[in-house]
């Protein structure tokens, strides 16, 4: 075979094919590489703009710039890595002949190695010198003739290439819509995601953080006073330990969307944390639908709360209630100016002082008050509400240091219960939840309390009577002047001035036949009425005063001598039938005790005997009794007896002692009527008021101590009997100067129905 000695060349046709579909290749690789790209760009275009803005639609804020920088530089880092992989790496790769060829032989049968050959002794004509140069010619012209059959676009798979560019016109496509339908909320999602501006988008909804409202404590009467709205200073404000407050938000009426609610996140410093839902509060007011909330966590506050407030698509991020220590007041002194009538320079009493106030407080009316009040922070102002005149006093609190930590209010005169409601305001921006509540009550300056009593003075008196008083008048500071007001018939009262003894004492009389002498003075009659009562001011200056205080009203009537005496004797007289009925009484008591001496009674002798016509050993019910049975029975009897006399022995003392203070009384009637006679003032003394007193304080009791004994010693066969001998000597004893009190009694009975005979001959 003959070898060729000529270099082979590839025909022009065939070049054309091989450079045809090189650059078909390369535009391939471009397109579909570009096709995913911008798909990868509209993907994350839409992604990343989910991402930012469907949680503003939720009421959350957009993404923060940093994560839109990291967002920004994974799509970028994604995009380079497409461009490097499906473009730049592919393109610049070296598309030899041989491949070509080889691609085409693959894809068209017909060439039947024709074109491989002939492009390969064309790149290696060295290859070409073993072979016949016109068998190597034939394989020219058949790969040649092969050419003009060769479709290009068949070598190609055309589906990746559509899908990438399908995806990217249907990802891209949206977003020339998106331009034509809202080009500002385009470029404002441009700039945010690849210029990483901080523009944020525009929201449907619009609200505002109003402020809070401490929730105050409701007062006496019920009403809960009003509390201005505090709003945030630099998105926080500090509010009290403890305190209840509603949060206060607003939405712009004007806006497209109105939220029906607006939800709170929040955190507290303890970790806590939750959601809860605002409500509505209202219809539409002066442009603004108001909503708030009064609810845990805001009720109560025990730690800060970091809180986020969303309506809608709005968002108020970032604000911050500060829980720090309430103001409060820790000590609280009067100082106290007493009124003039209080004040005694001599005593040192009514003397300004300070005090401490407390709870039940009370101070005199008329005091001057200053309240110096201390608190545990620094305060930058006072408000004290008076709710009884409806007043808000504000003080403004300056000073440095301590100064700000007191402030001073001032009560002129205290003329009534003082109630202060004090609310404090501290330099922290808190109000106290609750006002502290200072009450002080106005103790009226009372009448002088007059415990005076006349004494011997009955309800008749004779023209020259001595009205006698005595007791004591005291005030709650000092009595001022005391005297008796006689209010003479068809005249004028007159006042009698009286001296007050230490300690207010009062011994003092009124003498009406001094009375008469004097200039002025007015003359008794009988068949008169006199009335007296005694009477005490004091130093009281105020309005309304002074204080007067009277003590019992007395009326008397005016009798001549003769009626007075008559009246008196026959007081004795009714006096004596008593004193006869005590002795009765005395002597029945010496009779029981005789029978419990006796161990014996005496069939009908006494009502509590009437057992004692049982025979022996039986009782009324003629069931026989025991012997036990029947000294038990008798020892119960005599028991009785003793029991019933030391009853009657202490019922007669306080008897007999009445009896005497009645003569008392008549013999200081007649001695403060005038009508009395030497004779007769030592007859009463000292023939019966003076034995009557010795035998009540004296031989009673003596009586009560016997019976006591007695009574121990009821079943001691040995003592028993004598002490019921000394028992009944002691009541014999009493009896017989009881006799002889009522045998001078009668004398006097006697002598007094001889005097009633001579008045009656005169």
């Amino acid at each position: 075979m003959a070898t060729v000695s000529a270099k082979p060349r590839l025909e022009p046709h065939i070049r054309g094919l091989l450079s045809g579909l090189r650059w078909r290749i390369r535009a391939y690789v471009w397109l579909e590489g570009l096709a995913l790209a911008v798909a990868w760009i509209g993907l994350t275009f839409w992604v990343a703009l989910a991402i930012d803005y469907l949680p503003v639609l939720m009421g959350a804020s957009e993404m923060p710039q940093a994560a839109r920088a990291v967002l920004l530089a994974l799509i970028a880092g994604v995009l380079a890595y497409i461009l490097y992989r499906w473009i730049l790496r592919r393109t610049f790769v070296h598309l030899r002949d041989h491949s070509m060829a080889v691609l085409l032989e693959r894809r068209f049968g017909q060439f039947q190695d024709s074109l491989v050959t002939a492009v390969e002794m064309s790149e290696h004509p060295d290859h070409a010198q073993e072979f016949n140069r016109e068998m190597l010619a034939h394989t020219s012209e058949e790969a040649l003739a092969q050419v003009g059959h060769v479709r290009l676009s068949r070598v190609f798979n055309f589906l990746p290439l559509m899908r990438n560019s399908l995806a990217a016109f249907a990802l891209v496509a949206p977003v020339l819509l998106f331009y034509v339908a809202n080009e500002d909320a385009l470029a404002i999602w441009i700039n945010r995601l690849y210029l990483l501006q901080d523009q944020p988008w525009p929201r449907n909804a619009h609200i505002e953080v109003v402020g809070i409202e401490l929730m105050q404590t409701p007062g006496p009467s019920g009403e809960v006073a009003s509390s201005p709205i505090i709003p945030f200073q630099d998105d926080s404000l500090k509010v009290a330990k403890g305190a209840s407050v509603t949060l206060h938000v607003r939405a712009d009426a004007a806006a497209k969307y109105i939220p029906e609610v607006c939800v709170i996140h929040y955190r507290t410093d303890e970790g806590d944390r939750g959601r809860v839902n605002m409500k509505k509060v209202g219809r539409i007011k002066d442009g603004f639908q108001q909503y708030a909330f009064d609810q845990k966590p805001l009720k109560g506050i025990l730690s800060s709360i970091h809180f986020d407030v969303v309506g809608f698509d709005d968002r108020v991020r970032n604000r911050y209630i500060q829980v720090v220590d309430p103001p409060a007041i820790v000590k609280t002194e009067l100082e106290c100016t007493f009124p003039d009538y209080m004040v005694d320079a001599k005593l040192s009493a009514g003397l300004a002082r300070n005090i401490a106030w407390s709870p039940g407080t009370q101070l005199p009316m008329g005091t001057a008050i200053t309240i110096n009040a201390q608190t545990n922070k620094d305060l930058k102002q006072v408000r004290v509400y008076n709710p009884d005149a409806d007043e808000t006093t504000t003080i403004d609190v300056t000073g440095t240091g301590d100064q700000r930590q007191q402030f001073q209010y001032r009560v002129p005169q205290l003329m009534q219960n003082l109630s202060l409601e004090v609310t404090l305001h501290d330099t922290d921006g808190v109000f106290s939840e609750r006002p502290h509540r200072i009450i002080i009550s106005a103790v009226s300056d009372e009448a002088p309390r007059v415990d005076v009593r006349l004494y011997g003075i009955g309800s008749a008196v004779t023209p020259d009577v001595r009205v006698p008083a005595r007791g004591t008048i005291m005030d709650d500071y000092a009595v001022n002047r005391t005297w008796f007001e006689v209010h003479p018939p068809d005249a004028d009262p007159r006042e009698h001035e009286i001296s007050l003894g230490a300690g207010g004492s009062v011994d003092a009389a009124v003498d009406f036949r001094e009375i008469r002498s004097q200039p002025g003075g007015f003359e008794l009659k009988p068949q008169q009425k006199l009335v007296l009562s005694i009477r005490a001011e004091d130093k009281y200056n105020l309005d309304g005063g002074p204080n007067v205080g009277s003590g019992d009203v007395y009326q008397m009537d005016v009798v001549s001598a003769e009626q007075l005496l008559a009246i008196l004797e026959a007081r004795e007289a009714a006096m004596r039938r008593r004193f006869e009925q005590i002795i009765d009484e005395m002597t029945e008591l010496r009779d029981s005790l005789l029978r419990v001496k006796s161990d014996t009674s005496s069939a009908g002798s006494d009502p509590q005997d009437a057992t004692a016509s049982v025979p022996s050993g039986t009782d009324p019910g003629d069931k026989t009794l025991t012997p036990e049975a029947a000294a038990q029975r008798a020892r119960s009897l005599r028991l009785l007896r003793v029991q019933r006399a030391f009853l009657q022995s202490q019922k007669s003392a306080q008897e007999i002692l009445g009896v005497s203070a009645a003569f008392r009384d008549i013999r200081e009637e007649l001695i403060n009527n005038r009508v009395d006679s030497e004779d007769r003032k030592n007859r009463l003394q000292n023939d019966v008021v003076d034995p009557l007193e010795h035998i009540g304080s004296v031989m009673f009791p003596e009586l009560d101590s016997r019976l006591q004994t007695l009574e121990a010693k009821l079943d001691d066969p040995q003592v028993g009997p004598a002490a019921a001998a000394a028992a009944i000597a002691q009541a014999n004893a009493i009896l017989i100067e009881l006799d002889k009190v009522l045998q001078r009694l009668i004398k006097f009975e006697t002598y007094n129905e001889l005097l009633d005979i001579v008045r009656a001959l005169i």
